[in-house]
């Protein structure tokens, strides 16, 4: 039976993947949950990422039955996906970022990875560097601050002067792209273009988009049904969710966990 597909992510940023998705299947159902309450989930251990993000499918399930699930958060792939594939029988794509196809249209050049510290720390970009990277020098910086900006530009607009406050010297050095390891990223996507002197922006939302559109041509079902979820009220403005034909979130309890 086809069900609709379900969205998790931090805050807003999954929802440059979910715009992705739709412009490849318009009509699909989905739920978007925000766990706008553990926000942001880079300054958290990955023993409480897990925690959280296991109990954020689980209330979402509990209100309606998904067919897949997409972890529109880079953090929260890295650490989460064996869990709820081993906890789960439906497909579940996890977001990683763009450092193969970077390191591919850019042979021998110079990458900088944009992501949370959780996310540029971690053994998994340790690994994609090790198998994708020869002869590419990939640099890396990891902030929380950059996520809270990007999440702020959606409320207050878009400040280069913030974006360029966070990324400081980084900007400095000159780069053939720049891998946004972070789905919040692309909210200021002109920012960064900027202050990187029209470096290269890649990120993950088109790869992702084909991948459920693969797996989900016949398991999600169509006819635009949608809904909110969120664990705390805190989400964009109308004028921004409107595109989505969504409003006000329902308001999820979740058990008491570290934030």
């Amino acid at each position: 039976m086809a069900r609709p597909l379900l969205i998790i992510d931090s805050g807003s940023g999954g929802f440059t993947i979910l715009k992705s998705i739709l412009t490849k299947m318009p009509d699909l159902s989905f739920t978007y949950t925000a766990d706008y309450g553990g926000y942001p989930y880079g300054r958290l251990s990955a023993v409480e990422i897990v925690s959280r993000v296991k109990h954020l499918v689980s209330v979402s399930q509990n209100q309606l039955d998904h067919g897949m699930i997409v972890v529109a958060c880079n953090t929260a792939s890295t650490h989460t996906l064996p869990a709820l594939r081993k906890e789960y029988d439906i497909p579940i794509v996890g977001v990683v970022p763009a450092i193969k196809p970077a390191c591919e249209r850019y042979p021998g050049g110079e990458i900088l990875l944009l992501a949370t510290p959780s996310t540029v720390e971690g053994a998994y970009i340790d690994n994609l560097v090790k198998i994708y990277a020869s002869g590419v020098g990939v640099h890396r910086f990891g902030s929380v601050d950059l996520v809270r900006v990007a999440e702020d530009s959606l409320h207050t607009g878009e400040s280069i002067e913030l974006v360029r406050k966070v990324v400081g010297d980084v900007a400095s050095l000159r780069y053939d792209a720049i891998v946004l390891g972070c789905t919040h990223f692309p909210l200021i996507a002109t920012s960064l273009k900027d202050i990187f002197n029209g470096a290269d922006l890649i990120d993950s939302a088109y790869g992702i988009a084909e991948r459920v559109q693969m797996l989900g041509a016949d398991s999600l079902c169509q006819g635009a049904s949608k809904r909110f979820f969120a664990t705390e009220y805190s989400p964009p403005p109308w004028n921004f969710l409107r595109q989505f034909g969504l409003s006000k979130p329902k308001i999820l309890q979740m058990p008491l966990l570290a934030v």
